[in-house]
């Protein structure tokens, strides 16, 4: 069920025909000016002669999605923000503005030991507004990783950070190694892991078409990894710890010192190319490199325009069996389609369901006979049949270039240009995989000697390019200066009580009505679920409900001065 909680909270400030309170309103005044003369860094209880109330019950709580936190595209390609990410820009928006990932986790650590007292501003408004925005942040990053499992939560904290940036996440398998870029344009591949089990990886054919062909405004044409390594303790969904923040870059000059520094050999051996000595004794790439044309892997959009290209020709139904009209029919109709809306598609193995009811009942009204009303099972097998050699014969086109390429690899192995095996390790006394660093090393100094050129050139011809392999980086050459140029930025404590300290700092500038607000909210929000949930039975949530509307109407009234 959705709820409009915009609607509810509305038509019950309404009732008495008052001044009418959205849910917008109610999130905006909490940020309008608390007219004290006295100095908000004095003790709340001193100025008033009354204890407070700042629990962590009384931070804004908002939506945890992946989805939602995302920028949205238009079929043109033109970025909208939904309503829950501007939700969520409100606030991270007033951490370190225009700030990298480094200048935004130096000020939130600093909140930590200061509070509010670190915000450059002498309006209270805006105090009050970036100190929640701070309890914001360290609530739904505790949240997020304590809620969820490891898969959810990183893709969650991945829409997280790339709001925070000012960013967008970047859609899977498009040709980059990038997870999501940052307002600057930085493309950022994140990596989320318990400390004891850190391993940075990836696919190094991506990696080597965003160095090779930047998609991106990295300063170096590069690409930048944020290592994340988490240290928690407690039972699910109330741990306690911290997140230590990591960065390195990867560019067309340290690739390969990365690569074949690497321990493990089958990382090391992506980074091997095809040399051969010439004429002179010097290395230099094979000649024979039309043999090692990159890998293709048709897209969807590539398979449905060759065979509609194909089905479109009278070639194509000539020994089909199948009448004019029948073909006609067919040809003008979406059924031909590679996994389009509304088509038959055609499944990963490469056929059509002949007996699916389904895709009968779809081909059936272009074949029959409209004089007779008839149609034979041959003549929807045929129309069927037809279809899937088209699409046969455009992977057919994918997998002779590969094969070309496959049998170019076989070649350089026999030869000894390429290893014929990878083992797996690091080990120093195994001679195959002494031997597979031996050319790993070959390769990274000879690509190191030449021109930024032949740099982008000769990365399309490493083996793990051509054979698409995977790269990985252990814990110790991910988050240390042993391998990569590390960026330590710092750690973020998470949990509620590490929190709750932090709350101990801002008790002058949160009053009992700003935090007793966001308190109600909650319970509003908790006990209106449950009522309806269980069917509307439970009155004492509804009776819940309405006394926490009731002191959300109260306070804010008194936090806006409103009558």
């Amino acid at each position: 069920m959705s709820t409009d909680w915009d609607l509810l909270i509305e038509n019950h400030f309404d009732r008495k025909n008052e001044n009418k309170l959205t849910l917008k309103t109610l999130l905006s005044v909490v940020n309008e000016v608390i007219t004290e003369s006295t100095d908000l860094r004095t003790p709340i209880m001193e100025r008033v002669g009354s204890p407070i109330s700042v629990v962590y019950d009384g931070i804004p709580e908002i939506p945890l999605t992946e989805l939602g936190w995302n920028k949205l595209e238009t079929d043109e390609g033109a970025e909208v923000t939904g309503q829950q990410r501007a939700l969520l820009e409100n606030y991270l928006d007033n951490i370190a503005p225009g700030g990298d990932l480094a200048t935004k986790i130096k000020a939130l650590d600093s909140f930590y030991a200061s509070g509010f007292n670190q915000i450059e501003s002498e309006k209270t408004n805006e105090m009050i507004s970036k100190t929640l925005s701070f309890l914001v942040f360290y609530k739904t990053l505790t949240r997020i990783i304590t809620n969820f499992n490891a898969a959810s939560a990183g893709f969650t904290f991945e829409a997280f950070l790339a709001t925070l940036l000012g960013g967008s996440q970047i859609k899977a398998n498009t040709g980059t190694i990038a997870d999501f870029k940052t307002a600057d344009d930085i493309p950022i591949s994140l990596k989320l892991y318990a400390e004891k089990t850190v391993a940075v990886g990836g696919s190094f054919t991506d990696l080597v078409r965003d160095l090779v062909d930047p998609k991106f405004s990295h300063p170096n044409g590069g690409m930048r990894y944020v290592v994340c390594t988490k240290s928690l303790a407690g039972k699910p969904g109330q741990q306690e710890g911290g997140i230590k923040f990591y960065e390195f870059d990867f560019t067309l000059d340290n690739v390969a010192n990365i690569i074949a520094g690497a321990s493990r050999a089958h990382t090391a051996a992506n980074i091997i190319l095809p040399l051969v000595e010439d004429d002179e004794g010097n290395l230099a790439l094979v000649t024979n490199t039309e043999d090692l044309e990159e890998p293709v892997k048709f897209t969807v959009d590539q398979i449905d325009q060759a065979m509609r290209k194909i089905l479109s020709t009278s070639e194509a139904w000539q020994d089909s069996g199948l009448k004019d009209f029948q073909i006609n029919n067919i040809v003008d109709s979406p059924l031909i389609g590679y996994q389009t809306e509304d088509s038959l598609g055609v499944t990963g193995k490469g056929t059509i369901n002949m007996v699916s009811r389904e895709n009968k009942d779809k081909i059936t009204p272009l074949i029959t006979d409209p004089e007779t009303g008839r149609v034979s099972n041959a003549e929807i097998k045929a129309a069927l049949s037809t279809i899937n050699q088209a699409y046969i014969s455009v992977v057919g086109q994918q997998a002779e270039i590969n094969a070309r390429k496959g049998a170019g690899i076989k070649d350089l192995q026999k030869r000894g240009i390429f290893p014929q095996k990878i083992p797996s390790g690091g080990g120093k006394k195994n001679p195959q995989i002494q031997a597979v660093k031996a050319l790993a090393a070959r390769s990274r100094d000879w690509y190191n000697a030449q021109d930024e050129e032949t740099k982008r050139r000769a990365l399309k011809y490493t083996m793990g390019y051509l054979k698409t392999e995977q790269f990985e980086l252990n814990r110790a050459e991910s988050t240390s200066d042993k391998l990569v140029d590390l960026r330590y930025l710092g750690e973020i404590n998470i949990g509620s009580s590490h929190i709750q300290n932090v709350l101990k700092n801002c008790e002058s500038i949160l009053n009992d009505n700003v935090t007793a607000i966001f308190t109600s909210l909650k319970v509003l929000t908790e006990n209106l679920n449950d009522y309806f949930a269980n069917g509307l039975n439970e009155d004492s949530k509804a009776f819940s409900a309405i006394s926490a509307a009731d002191d959300i109407e109260t306070r804010t009234k008194e936090v806006s001065g409103a009558e």
